[in-house]
């Protein structure tokens, strides 16, 4: 029987074990990623609001990024009932077919690389870090142990269209529910016949993210 339960927990050690984050949840993400997409580098960092609502299978993000110290402002509406994705930018509306509803959790197969906490003493708070691959790319995410809310993620690797990249997520701010749920309505351009859908490196890191 001793034999059988080590075996047990070491087939659960090398598995791993996946965690979900709240149904429904909002908060601020810190961007710093790296990239080079057909020979050229980029840099994009700044700032997004994330709002998310996964009973409802829908996500609204707004940005305020730089990429190639240019400023970038612009909100992505992704509506998986519609199976469309939303682009809003300097008054423009441009749509993309999305791919079907994923679970936006951290997968069971993950390896947890990491037991630790951040603070001390009363004021410590415990932390897993998982290791994984995503669409052929290598994930270190960082959640509580309770709840499992994001904290950290990065992600790094080579995209199936070829751009190498290194993205450093930090997750602040995070409270449950969504204060105001028209950040959900997709705007009355968007009804229009809309432009061809705008590339741009920092929004491909996006609809890869484990967290939404």
């Amino acid at each position: 029987m001793l034999r059988i339960v080590l075996a047990l927990v070491s087939l659960a050690t090398v598995m791993g074990e996946g965690c979900c984050p709240p149904d429904v949840w909002e908060g601020l993400e810190g961007l710093l990623a790296g990239s080079v997409q057909a020979g050229k580098p980029h840099l994009t960092k700044g700032g997004l609001m994330l709002h998310l609502n996964n009973t409802g299978k829908i996500i609204a993000i707004e940005e305020d990024l730089f990429v190639d110290d240019h400023e970038i402002k612009l909100k992505i509406i992704q509506d998986y009932n519609r199976g469309t994705e939303y682009m809003i930018m300097d008054g423009k509306c441009t749509k993309k077919t999305l791919e079907p509803w994923k679970p936006k959790c951290i997968p069971d197969d993950a390896q947890v690389v990491q037991n630790t906490y951040f603070g001390a003493g009363s004021a410590m708070l415990a932390v897993k870090t998982y290791s994984f691959m995503e669409k052929g790319l290598q994930v270190y995410a960082t959640a509580t142990v309770s709840g499992c809310i994001p904290i950290v993620e990065v992600m790094s690797g080579t995209t199936a269209e070829g751009v190498s990249t290194v993205d450093v997520v930090e997750f602040s701010g995070i409270t449950l529910g969504i204060k105001d749920p028209s950040v959900f309505n997709i705007p009355s351009i968007c009804n229009s016949e809309s432009v061809p859908f705008m590339h741009i490196p920092s929004t491909s890191r996006l609809r890869r993210s484990v967290f939404h």
